[in-house]
């Protein structure tokens, strides 16, 4: 028996589950970041600034993006009009950090493409490892864009389930 409520709740679980996902790339994109950065140091000191990398964006936004996804998840699970209201400001808080996220990341390529220097291999990993955490926030904004439109629908119209 399926009803467009249950197909929701089904949607929000998975949601909430790509979120904690991405959380987990980010935090492994930031250990690749460390590892990188710590052996190589000479290579970026001069010519590359890391800028994501040293503002510690990779695993602050990991938290984020990990928590609201365990909120996401919850309140499937758990409906409360107080668990969706914490969900909202989840995914908010998320949706900000994405979007500092994706200004810091466009602030570095831009800069270290500005800077016309001989490129090495640690700058091209660097790059690298940069610009996917630009796609993955990118993604992460519109999840949690999508969660919170719902959350909100859902909070305003007096609905329990997402």
């Amino acid at each position: 028996m399926s009803t467009p409520h249950i197909v929701l709740k089904e949607e929000a679980r998975m949601l909430g589950a790509t979120q904690v996902m991405i959380g987990l790339i980010h935090c492994a994109l930031g250990q690749l970041w460390t590892y990188l950065y710590v052996n190589h140091y000479d290579f970026f000191s001069s010519v590359y600034l890391p800028l994501v990398f040293l503002s510690g964006y990779p695993f602050w936004s990991c938290i984020i993006f990990i928590i609201s996804g365990i909120f996401t998840i919850e309140v499937e699970k758990h409906p409360s009009r107080s668990l969706l209201m914490y969900t909202v400001w989840m995914n908010l808080s998320s949706f900000i950090a994405t979007i500092i996220g994706i200004f810091l990341i466009l602030f570095e390529i831009i800069y270290f493409l500005a800077k016309q220097v001989k490129e090495q291999w640690p700058h091209q990993s660097g790059i690298l490892l940069t610009t996917q955490l630009w796609i993955f926030s990118i993604l992460e904004m519109f999840l949690t864009s999508k969660v919170t439109k719902w959350g909100k629908k859902v909070f305003y119209t007096g609905n329990k389930h997402l």
